[in-house]
């Protein structure tokens, strides 16, 4: 084991380590019953460095890389953390890209495609981090420069009492299947409009798709280790369900799509999103990969245990929960693979050359095979 690995396996238990400790299923269910989120546990977090791993020291960042952000990412999914932690570390990123200072508290990300920013996450909790391009969002793109480009909005919250608030900067209020708080923000006249380089606003969606199948891939992992624990537990007929051959068989259905989510959510962490064009299909497809296993994972979890599995104070059902609601937001199973179809199209018919963002930015340079294989000459990594 290199000291890198050694670094890396150090924070993945220090990470699960505080999260088992704060992250029973009592305040997780109490979290999504009351306030939405736990701010016992943000403090927790807040006060080692976690929510800002894989930022920059300079730009008010904790260090390290994207595989750190990712690894604390994957440990916030299976623990169904009740915080906008995965949201805080990619906001980081992207401010920090954009050369932008990282305020403190919570943070969340949303990208304008449409008049106002509908079912932000922890939207009412949460400074956002508003990316978009021109008039997107209700805002005119006149900051700043007065460059009708890309830009990024900094709305802070009214307070952080835990409770739903009105006011100039926030809207409507929600919550996901998961009781997570899913928010409408509204730029109030206090917002902070920067421009930004080309290109941050598609950085920002792939940042929270990325991140989107990262809890995901926790979250499976977990309903995964709950069920074999179970059926190994569970006795039926005299013998442990684990013994029989058709829950075995169901069990390695569910362990082949944990390990897909898994690998697909890997190498798009690898491809190390360096810039526009790269990286790209990679993020769209563990996206797709990831919200396609959610609800299989989901369902053979619940045939294994039962009842007893929807119960209120079994952590399944706030895992599951989690699984149903993630795998829609931030790109759904059927647009990703819909937008991978598209950018292998365009690579086999050479069409990609200067196409807009999205998988298929770049895709036609070097054909379909190096497109697919992820060869130096798809300008794509996959």
């Amino acid at each position: 084991m290199t000291a890198a690995d050694g670094e890396r396996e150090l924070l993945r238990r220090t990470v699960e380590d505080l999260l088992a400790r704060h992250c029973t299923p009592a305040r997780v269910a109490a979290a999504a019953a009351g306030a939405g989120w736990d701010a016992g546990l943000w403090q927790a977090l807040e006060e080692t460095g976690l929510t800002l791993a894989g930022s920059p020291e300079e730009a008010g960042g904790s260090g390290g890389d994207l595989s750190a952000a990712a690894d604390i990412a994957v440990a916030a999914g299976a623990a169904a953390a009740p915080v906008p932690l995965a949201e805080t570390l990619a906001a980081g990123m992207l401010l920090s890209r954009a050369g932008l200072a990282i305020p403190s508290g919570p943070l969340t990300v949303a990208v304008a495609s449409g008049p106002g920013l509908r079912r932000v996450p922890y939207g009412r909790l949460a400074t956002t981090v508003a990316a978009g391009s021109g008039r997107s969002g209700g805002y005119g793109g006149s900051g700043g420069s007065g460059r009708d480009g890309d830009w990024l909005g900094v709305i802070e919250p009214a307070g952080r009492g835990g409770t739903d608030r009105g006011g100039t900067d926030r809207g409507g209020t929600g919550r996901n299947l998961a009781g997570e708080p899913r928010d409408e923000v509204i730029f109030g006249g206090d917002a902070e409009v920067h421009d930004v380089p080309a290109g941050t606003a598609d950085y920002a969606r792939r940042l929270l798709r990325l991140f989107r199948s990262l809890l995901i891939a926790g979250a499976a992992q977990r309903a995964l280790d709950l069920t074999v624990t179970y059926v190994q537990e569970r006795e039926q007929f005299g013998r442990p369900l684990a013994r029989f051959p058709t829950v075995q068989q169901e069990l390695a259905r569910m362990a082949g799509e944990v390990a897909l989510i898994g690998a697909a959510t890997q190498a798009a962490v690898a491809a190390d999103l360096p810039g526009a064009g790269e990286g790209v299909s990679a993020v769209v497809a563990a996206k797709a990969q990831a919200s396609s296993g959610a609800g299989v994972v989901a369902a053979i979890a619940h045939q294994l245990h039962g009842a007893i599995g929807t119960t209120e104070e079994h952590r399944l059902r706030l895992t599951t929960t989690r699984l149903w609601s993630w795998r829609d937001e931030d790109g759904s199973e059927a647009e990703c693979f819909a937008e991978l179809g598209r950018a292998a199209l365009a690579a086999a018919t050479g069409a990609g050359a200067g196409a807009g963002a999205g998988a298929g930015a770049g895709a036609g340079a070097g054909g379909l095979w190096p497109w697919l294989s992820g060869s130096p000459a798809a300008g794509s990594a996959v």
